[in-house]
């Protein structure tokens, strides 16, 4: 907004004051932008093109009535305010927001406010002039806080001088508010002193410990406000939002029925389906043994103190899977369903039947986690996931017909997230070479179904991160297991998976039916074939352990500097052109030649930075040498990003480069990560050996270098392990790694090298497909999130023929 102004100030000022002839709105932005950076105090730069509103106010809006007429039409508001203020409004008219302190001088807020009369019968207005408290009051229930004043009344504040201090007693009223309620900033860049240091910083004496929400819209805070963050602590939060209108759009909509002082709706109050008692039901009727299980994984995934038998009841009751009714314990619903010996005599709809092409029907029974078991076996079998030959990119790929996370996501929400309330079964039906399908009884939540987009058919696509779970109670529980995530990314995840494997997934509603539907689709056949082909013939699959780079830099920058890379570092930001190192007097980098000229001039011994073609210095072997030193510096820089999840790069190497695990907390150290097929698997990574006092820790790691296969370059890694002291940290001395290198290696058949390189994969790029090794300064420097992996037909023993050999691939 500061940015827009300052072009209307001075295309008006220009059209008025300069040309004298023209309409604003006639005046081209090649006259009155020319004639603005010739001003003297004008800050040309684009980006701080805000900053030039004090200096614009100042220079150009002179006498005061001339600033009271521009100002004035400038925050008139052209047509309809915007929805963002009549949100707000609507949030001050339910009682939950009471005061709105404003920079601003516009006429926007009050006009909001006052259309919501005689509802709002009275908007105290604050400081419209100096000195002006009379109708403050903590407790109005609408009040605007004018901080740097009104135009009308010729106080507002926009020059520099202006706004470096804020009115004293104006600050002195507001302390009690500011000490005894939250504090949310939206639309506030906080550039001026007068707020941030008079009002909130350290000269205000406020800890805000009711907390302070700071609204941001992404980029850089400014340095105020990063300031104020460190000095709150945990008291500062920021807040990522879309926009003013977007942020308070959605918190009018999802307060709709929340109201200040008049409690919450009874609907709002009423226990959930699965939070009810279970009508019938005596805690003899739950499996107490499979209870306490569950309660462990449950405890160790939130890091709660484990119960034990003696004291499982009062877990369960904190859970909400025992209640009270007329003085007797009994289970909920949802103790029932989790936990129940029997079930479905309680809620004999509580099952999942299956099919496959219309036939081998099957009732799924007993309590969820036994439903999930055998969902998951059934969805398994050969006739519903097939394993297939698919052409994909001009060549064979073998693969399951389904991703297997996206058959494990669906069938969890199916158990998980169903209208239990509603009598009819859920249903799943595989059809041979085409979909499977699920019918899951009930419909989207009000929540949900607001914000998806239906077209006629009731199809929509999911949005990622929105949830509004029916089930609270089942959710925890499952939660806890580590089976679902609480960030609502699971219907998104079956979309990603099933077009990542050239198949698709469709949600629906359908019209006039109560029922949320799923087909989640396998790869379609190409060309006339009707159906997708099966290979007969045996196929290996190897995985190379290089992580290819997907893309390169076109050019390699090189110019003359003084001095070596940490003297040249205390002259110059050589971080803001990324890595770069130096040989034979030259400092080499991917970074253009305008960014390293204008980061390195003053150390640079010659007067421009050479760019030469990537392909001409890979075909010089010295050249090449750099290259692969400078694409090891950058790969290097990521691994120095993961020490904060436990790996170190092995110090003092100049050759067989090596990075590994060190212990957490001088003990061993366990990481949880996720696979294709499973998620939260967990790998011990350091590993405690020998007894005190003679305690070791073996501790996984890998060498890496960079290597080139003919057009290719890549990271190759080779996974080892570190045999570390007592502090799961320093290596043993050599001899002693030897020794123990050697008997370890009795215990390697390379029966797991495939899962070893999918963790080290996942684990250097953080569970992302691709890793930008640039980071901004480099561009297309990036590498592949995985290992190349290859399958080839192994021919030979056709048809179970003896005589021949197999070839191997």
């Amino acid at each position: 907004m500061a940015d827009e102004s300052v072009k209307r100030i001075a295309r008006r000022y220009f059209a008025e004051r300069i040309d004298g002839k023209s309409l604003p709105e006639h005046v081209k932005t090649s006259e009155w932008w020319a004639w603005l950076v010739d001003q003297p105090w004008f800050i040309p730069d684009p980006s701080r093109l805000a900053e030039n509103f004090p200096l614009a106010v100042k220079h150009l809006l002179t006498p005061q009535a001339y600033r009271q007429r521009v100002l004035l039409d400038l925050i008139a508001p052209e047509g309809e305010i915007g929805i963002g203020y009549r949100h707000l409004s609507e949030l001050v008219l339910r009682g939950l927001v009471g005061s709105i302190l404003t920079t601003n001088f516009d006429i926007c807020l009050p006009r909001a406010l006052n259309d919501k009369r005689p509802h709002i019968r009275h908007v105290a207005e604050v400081h419209r002039s100096t000195d002006d408290f009379r109708e403050f009051d903590i407790f109005n229930r609408a009040q605007i806080v004018w901080l740097h004043g009104k135009a009308e009344q010729y106080t507002d504040k926009n020059l520099t001088e202006e706004v470096q201090q804020l009115n004293s007693k104006l600050v002195g009223v507001l302390l009690p508010l500011l000490q005894s309620t939250p504090m949310i900033v939206v639309g506030y860049r906080g550039a001026e002193p007068s707020i941030m240091t008079s009002l909130l910083g350290e000269g205000g004496d406020l800890a805000f410990k009711k907390g302070v929400y700071w609204c941001h819209r992404g980029g850089d805070l400014h340095p105020n406000v990063e300031a104020l963050r460190q000095r709150l602590g945990s008291n500062f939060r920021l807040c990522e939002i879309d926009g003013f209108d977007e942020l308070f759009a959605d918190l009018d909509k999802r307060l709709a029925r929340q109201q200040r002082s008049l409690g919450a709706p009874a609907a709002v109050e009423s226990r959930d389906f699965d939070d009810r008692p279970a009508e019938g039901a005596t805690i003899a009727d739950i499996d107490l043994d499979l209870a306490l299980r569950t309660a462990h994984e449950y405890s160790r995934k939130l890091k709660l103190r484990q119960p034990s038998a003696a004291t499982l009841k009062p877990f369960l009751r904190e859970l909400g899977l025992l209640v009270d009714v007329d003085g007797s314990e009994r289970p909920s619903v949802a103790a029932i369903l989790l936990f129940g010996r029997e079930p479905q005599r309680f809620l004999p709809h509580a099952i999942v039947t299956t099919t496959i092409d219309g036939k081998k029907r099957k009732v799924i029974t007993g309590n969820l986690l036994q439903q999930r078991k055998e969902l998951l076996e059934w969805a398994e079998q050969k006739e519903v996931n097939a394993v297939l030959k698919v052409k994909v990119r001009g060549l064979h790929e073998e693969r399951r017909a389904y991703h297997e996370r996206a058959l494990i996501e669906l069938l969890i929400n199916l158990l998980v997230h169903r209208d239990y309330a509603d009598v009819r079964p859920a249903e799943v039906h595989a059809q041979t070479n085409d979909c499977i399908v699920f019918l899951n009884p009930g419909r989207l939540s009000e929540v949900v179904a607001d914000e998806v987009k239906m077209d006629a058919r009731g199809q929509f696509e999911p949005v990622r991160e929105l949830t509004s779970p029916r089930n609270r109670a089942l959710c925890d529980v499952f939660f806890g297991m580590s089976v679902i995530e609480r960030a609502g990314t699971g219907l998104s995840d079956v979309l990603n998976f099933a077009r990542e494997g050239d198949g698709t997934a469709v949600f629906s509603v359908p019209p006039g039916s109560d029922d949320f539907r799923v087909e989640l689709y396998q790869p379609k056949a190409s060309g006339k074939v009707a159906l997708v082909a099966r290979d007969t013939r045996p196929i290996g699959t190897y995985i190379v352990n290089l992580m290819p780079f997907g893309s390169l830099p076109e050019n390699v920058s090189r110019v003359k500097v003084s001095g070596t890379l940490e003297t040249i570092a205390r002259r110059v930001p050589l971080s803001e052109i990324g890595r770069a190192l130096i040989w034979g007097g030259e400092l080499w980098s991917f970074a253009r030649a305008p960014l390293l000229e204008a980061v390195l001039k003053p150390v640079m011994m010659e007067s421009n930075v050479r760019e030469r073609p990537r392909e001409e210095v890979e075909a010089d072997p010295d050249l090449a040498r750099m290259l692969s030193w400078l694409l090891r510096k950058h790969f290097e820089s990521q691994l120095w990003h993961l020490k904060s999840r436990g790996l170190m790069i092995e110090a003092d190497r100049r050759t067989n480069r090596r990075a590994y695990f060190f212990g957490e907390n001088n003990g061993p150290r366990l990481l949880i990560y996720d696979t294709p097929a499973r998620r939260n698997v967990e790998r011990e990574v350091v590993k405690q050996r020998g007894d005190p006092p003679r305690v070791w820790f073996e501790n996984e790691g890998f060498a890496y270098e960079i290597v080139r296969l003919g057009s290719l370059w890549g990271v190759r890694v080779k996974p080892f392990y570190m045999f570390t002291g007592p502090d799961a940290r320093t290596p043993l001395p050599g001899y002693a790694r030897t020794a123990k290198a050697t008997r370890r290696m009795k215990y390697d058949r390379n029966q797991s090298v495939e899962s070893d390189l999918t963790f080290w994969a996942r684990f250097i790029s953080q569970g992302t497909p691709v890793l930008n090794l640039g980071q901004g300064p480099v561009e297309d420097l990036l590498l592949e999130g995985a290992f190349i992996s290859l399958d080839v037909p192994e021919e030979g023993l056709i048809d179970g023929d003896g005589d021949k050999d197999q070839m191997p691939a």
